[in-house]
């Protein structure tokens, strides 16, 4: 299977990056993005070797709990989810108010702090934690969609869009290496269900990655969709 997860990794920066390239005025949103997933780089043993066992550099699983892989794989999965949406529909953020650095940066804190608190406990119940960040995810996604109601449309589209990006992203993984999804996930192990030869539990994880990443920096910055301007468009 080669440097599996490294391709995948190295798949999942493509959309990032071109949606980079080509709107500027999202990268902001990118890079806060990118600091925020970085802690869920360091969760790989919650899921290696239960759930999967790819070959990773240096095999530094084994020496430090997780890989140079999911590094990029977090920060590649952040820049398309948080941005996609926007992308897509030719939005942008506004704020109706002066941006608060302090409020956010709380709102930033609280929000992982509670997911890790649920992460722990779901491992004391002894969840699959594949399983377990799903439903942390799509509990994060509706508590803010709660509190902030314009954010649902955003959020159900940005799971749609972000969910047949990850889909085809995987699926190049399977031409890439044939049966990867049979060899190197124990999907024996869970439902053992495959859509178009991808495991279900991954396309739960996309969609619900989506949804989160979609609503999640418009919530703690404050900010609010809005249609992108000549000014900008000419920017961009």
């Amino acid at each position: 299977m080669g440097y599996n997860f490294l391709i995948l990794s190295l798949l999942f920066l493509m959309p990032g990056t071109l949606i980079y390239f080509l709107r500027k005025d999202l990268r902001s949103v990118i890079h806060v993005m990118a600091i925020c997933a970085l802690p869920f780089a360091f969760t790989e043993r919650f899921f290696y070797p239960s759930y999967w066992e790819p070959v990773f550099l240096f095999n530094l699983i084994d020496i430090i709990g997780f890989g140079i892989e999911d590094i990029i794989f977090v920060v590649g999965l952040s820049a398309f989810t948080s941005t996609v949406y926007a992308f897509c529909t030719g939005l942008t953020y506004c704020a109706n108010e002066a941006l608060n650095l302090k409020r956010s940066l709380v709102k930033i804190l609280l929000t992982l702090l509670s997911s890790f608190v649920m992460a722990g406990y779901l491992l004391h119940l002894n969840v699959p934690m594949i399983y377990g960040s799903f439903v942390i995810m799509v509990f994060i996604t509706t508590i803010i969609i709660l509190l902030r109601r314009d954010l649902l449309i955003p959020g159900l589209t940005g799971c749609f869009l972000s969910g047949i990006i990850y889909s085809g992203l995987c699926l190049c993984l399977a031409v890439i290496f044939p049966d990867v999804f049979k060899i190197t996930w124990h999907t024996e192990r869970f439902l053992n269900i495959f859509i178009m030869g991808i495991p279900l539990e991954e396309m739960l994880y996309a969609f619900a990655s989506g949804s989160v990443g979609t609503v999640f920096y418009p919530f703690v910055m404050g900010l609010y969709f809005r249609p992108v301007s000549g000014h900008q468009k000419k920017a961009i």
